[in-house]
C-alpha cells in the first residue's frame, strides 16, 4: 500500500503523508526498513531515508545491515571493506535528529524523496523544539514543532515526496513528545495541499488523534486504507 503511494506520487507529481499503525510487534520497523531498501534507486531519482530516535536500534540496525552487505558482496566475488559498506549503509538508515540538523544548515531539498519516520509518535512538540534549538543548536528564531519542521524539509521539493509515519499506539508518551495529533495539526496549519493517508485505526482512543483528523477532513483529502493497520503480532513467532 505505501509503495502505491509512494509511486502514485512520483507519478502523478504530488506530496503525501502517510500514517502506518501497527499492535507491538506486529513488524512497523520491518516494513519501514523494506520501504527505504526497495526504493534506494539513485537514478529513478526515488531515494529514501528511514528514521528514528532510538540511538540503539539505528546502531544495531546499521551493524546488521552492514555485515550482510559485505557478506552478500563476498559471495558475488566483490571485495568491499567494512567501512564502505558502513557508508552505504548509513546513507538510508539515520538517527532522526542528525537528519533534522543537516538540514538547519543546508536549505536545499533533502537528497531523499521518501522519509519514513518510525515511532513517529515520539517526535519533539514545538516548546520542546524551540527550547533545544535555543540552547543547543543556537537558532534563537526557531518556532516549530519537530513534525512540522520535518515535513517542511520535504516539502522543499519542488516535484514531489512522501512521508511515512510509523506509529505505535498504547505506549506511554514522555515529556516533550508530541503524540500523532502534531503531525496532524501540522499538516493543518501548513500543509494541507498534502494528500493524507492514514490507517483506520488511527481514530482509536490510544492515539489521542481522533479531534484533530476530524478537523482536518474537513479542510482537506484524508484517505482512510485498511492496508495501513498491522493487526498480527509477529515478534513472537
Amino acid at each position: 500500500a505505501v509503495s502505491q503511494i509512494i509511486a502514485d506520487s512520483k507519478r502523478s507529481g504530488k506530496k503525501s503523508i502517510c500514517f502506518v499503525t501497527g499492535v507491538p510487534g506486529a513488524g512497523k520497523t520491518l516494513v519501514g526498513l523494506d520501504i527505504a531498501t526497495s526504493h534506494l534507486d539513485k537514478n529513478k531519482g526515488d531515494s529514501s531515508v528511514y528514521l528514528s530516535g532510538n540511538g540503539p536500534l539505528v546502531a544495531i540496525l546499521q551493524e546488521a545491515l552492514t555485515r550482510d552487505k559485505v557478506l552478500n558482496e563476498r559471495r558475488l566475488g566483490n571485495k568491499i571493506t567494512k567501512g564502505k559498506a558502513r557508508e552505504s549503509v548509513k546513507a538510508f538508515i539515520q538517527i532522526i535528529h542528525h537528519y533534522r540538523d543537516q538540514y538547519l544548515i543546508d536549505p536545499k531539498p533533502p537528497y531523499d524523496h521518501v522519509a519514513i519516520f518510525d515511532e513517529a509518535q515520539r517526535a519533539w512538540n514545538k516548546e520542546q523544539t524551540v527550547s533545544f534549538m535555543r540552547r543547543k543548536k543556537n537558532q534563537p528564531d526557531f518556532d516549530e514543532s519537530e513534525p512540522e519542521y520535518l515535513i517542511s524539509c520535504l516539502d522543499r521539493h519542488k516535484d514531489w515526496a512522501v512521508v511515512v509515519c510509523l506509529v505505535g499506539g498504547g505506549q506511554e508518551i514522555n515529556t516533550g513528545e508530541a503524540g500523532i495529533s502534531e503531525w496532524i495539526n501540522a499538516i493543518y496549519n501548513r500543509f494541507q495541499d498534502w494528500e493524507v493517508h492514514v490507517s483506520p485505526n488511527l481514530t482509536d482512543s490510544e492515539y489521542s488523534a481522533e479531534d484533530s483528523i476530524k478537523q482536518l477532513e474537513a479542510e482537506t483529502s484524508v484517505t482512510y486504507n485498511p492496508d495501513l493497520h498491522l493487526a498480527v503480532s509477529m515478534r513472537s513467532f
